[in-house]
């Protein structure tokens, strides 16, 4: 996604030209630069003057053909984004020099920039260097490489799809989480408007930022499977319990709570399905202030993640309940009064999709020294039990019925691979004294497959213009996202028709997970544990092992391993899937000045196949592993 490739600039030592007038026209017309200028820096009392940064290498070739004395090349590093604006608000932006400006860049600036390139020369009593031992000793500090979890292709597909629905939509910008739940590994994270990091000055200062980290909404009716998984914890509920919905209306301290739709006695199950507001203040009631405000802080709501290697996390905002009001608390338990982010919302569903475990999210891999040695490895890491599997597959299953028939969020199933996840319809908040009119943030958050979660996406619209229910603008995009991604990931399909069912799992004497089959109703999933045990002995399924361990790695890569390619003198051949030694053996045939990174085979080259390839072109062969 970024490397630095090696470029020259122009220098001159003043002190050396012999004709400042002369030497100032050949290298105004070489590289296009202004003729007075040049020679003010030419005539200078200076050591040492740059003339052109990075330049192309048709301008250095022409200005050392020029041969002038006190002018030379100097090596530099130049950041190079060959996939333009893919991830650039995860990975930011450096400067002329290479210092990193914003996202991964200024994070881990120290990690991936090389250091300077030094020269032990001798010199004489007049501090004159003595030519004969000139690069007797060159020390290069080359920057470390940092690898990802995140997966090229899926980064990709969720931009194009959020892209696409903020356009067809209408909406002022987008967001676009997708993670690994059983590890915390972040497969994709997309933003728009977005940037191309190459050229970063010309785009708004709006653009730039990381809205995923920086910006928090109101999470509206996604919030609601949160209260319901508190209120199933603390067994205040059950599914089954009746909440009477009070057919559509219902007042709270001098203020009308209204649903879309008018419904009288739901169970907690069809107040999930159907996103009733009266129903879930009903629940959050039973629960009480401080149990809502415990378990939404278990969730990680009203903090910051802990997201490792990345600047600017905003912990979003959710007060005490020693400052609530009755409405307050009415307005929370819904998804309003309170605001969060994007990871904060995606991490808190994925614990559900993950047996109530919590996981710290991460989007570092690894990070490699020069020399291909791992320097750190990032583990997966358990935060807490929010809630037990038992909890967390019964919220589940809800979510299941409000994709199906009847329920929100019909548009968001993806043929076979089971969806489960709950729409978002937050209005704006205007000022402090309540909500601007017709201004909307739509979201939908799930999981899928249903029954062996593999990815969890949360799409976040603002201000859609052509329609606002989250049912309605979110739900193509995630339902885009999920149904090219989870292939790419070589997660099979489902067979035949209805869902399939969730195994039973058990613990065993020494408090391990086991499975058995069962021909239970796929409706709730039923978790034996020994009485009392609601997970607090650990977990029923540890992330991080077998499935979860290669979660970040790269995999995106077209593997060539046929003949070699025919060299044409002068043009430059397709290098594409060849590794190393294969390069080797065809570049051996020109005369050019290649920088080789990375490891393993061939995905970019400068230049092109097919462009020109003249003696002592300077260009770049970037490479990586399966």
């Amino acid at each position: 996604l970024a490397a630095s490739l090696a470029v020259f600039s122009v220098v001159a030592d003043p002190s050396e030209i012999e004709d400042a007038e002369a030497a100032a026209a050949l290298l105004a017309e070489a590289l296009d630069l202004d003729e007075d200028a040049l020679k003010a820096k030419l005539t200078s009392n200076r050591k040492y003057a740059r003339l052109k940064r990075h330049v192309e290498a048709e301008e250095a070739g022409a200005v050392k053909a020029l041969g002038l004395k006190g002018i030379s090349l100097a090596r530099e590093y130049r950041r190079a984004y060959p996939n333009g604006r893919l991830a650039a608000n995860i990975l930011g932006f450096v400067n002329l020099d290479g210092e990193g400006l914003e996202g991964l860049e200024k994070a881990m600036n120290d990690q991936l920039r090389p250091g300077n390139e030094t020269t032990r020369v001798k010199r004489d009593r007049r501090r004159r260097e003595m030519t004969s031992d000139v690069g007797a000793d060159l020390n290069r500090n080359r920057g470390a490489s940092v690898i990802l979890t995140l997966d090229r292709r899926i980064q990709y597909v969720a931009e194009k799809a959020l892209e696409n629905a903020v356009r067809t939509y209408g909406a002022k910008s987008g967001m676009a989480v997708v993670m690994r739940p059983k590890t915390g590994a972040v497969a994709a994270a997309a933003v728009w408007p977005t940037f191309d990091p190459n050229s970063f000055g010309d785009f708004p200062k709006n653009a730039l930022r990381n809205r995923i980290l920086t910006d928090t909404f109101e999470p509206g009716s996604t919030l609601k499977i949160f209260v319901v998984a508190a209120a199933l914890e603390e067994k205040t509920v059950t599914p089954e319990t009746v909440i009477n919905c009070e057919n559509g209306a219902f007042k709270v301290a001098n203020h009308t709570v209204r649903d879309t739709s008018s419904h009288g006695e739901l169970t907690v199950s069809q107040v999930i399905k159907l996103s009733s507001n009266i129903g879930s203040l009903k629940i959050g009631d039973l629960l009480g202030n401080e149990l809502l405000y415990n378990y939404l802080t278990r969730f990680s709501f009203g903090e910051t993640t802990g997201l490792e290697h990345m600047l600017g996390e905003n912990s979003g905002k959710l007060r005490h309940p020693k400052q609530w009001h009755k409405i307050d608390a009415a307005n929370i338990a819904f998804g309003q009064g309170l605001s969060a982010t994007a990871l904060q919302m995606v991490m808190a569903m994925s614990s559900l999709a993950n047996d109530g475990v919590l996981m710290r999210p991460y989007i570092v891999d690894r990070i490699i020294d020069a020399d291909g040695k791992v320097i750190k490895k990032t583990e997966p890491q358990i935060i807490r039990q929010v809630v037990s599997p038992l909890t967390a597959r019964q919220v589940a299953a809800m979510l299941r019925m409000a994709v199906q028939k009847g329920g929100t969020a019909v548009r968001a199933e993806v043929k076979g691979y089971p969806v489960a996840g709950k729409t978002g319809t937050a209005q704006k908040v205007a000022d402090r004294r309540g909500y601007a009119a017709g201004k909307y943030v739509s979201s939908f958050l799930g999981f899928a497959p249903y029954h062996d979660p593999q990815l969890c996406v949360l799409v976040v619209l603002d201000e859609p213009a052509n329609g606002y229910y989250g049912g309605t603008v979110a739900t193509p995009a995630f339902k885009e996202i999920m149904e090219n991604a989870l292939p790419l990931l070589d997660v099979p399909p489902t067979e035949g028709q209805g869902d399939p069912v969730w195994p039973l799992l058990v613990r065993n004497s020494r408090g391990a997970p086991g499975v058995t089959e069962t021909n239970q109703s796929n409706n709730f999933i039923r978790v034996k544990l020994k009485k009392g045990d609601r997970g607090a002995r650990g977990p029923i399924a540890v992330a991080g092992e077998e499935r979860g361990e290669a979660a970040g790695e790269l995999s995106f890569m077209f593997t060539r391993l046929d003949e070699r390619p025919e060299a044409e003198p002068g043009v430059m051949p397709d290098l594409s899937g060849l590794s190393m030694r294969q390069v080797l053996d065809v570049m051996n045939d020109y005369d050019m000045d290649l920088e080789y990174m990375g490891s393993g085979f061939v995905v970019g080259q400068n230049p092109p196949p097919g462009e020109e390839a003249e003696p002592g072109r300077n260009g770049w062969i970037f490479f990586e592993r399966q």
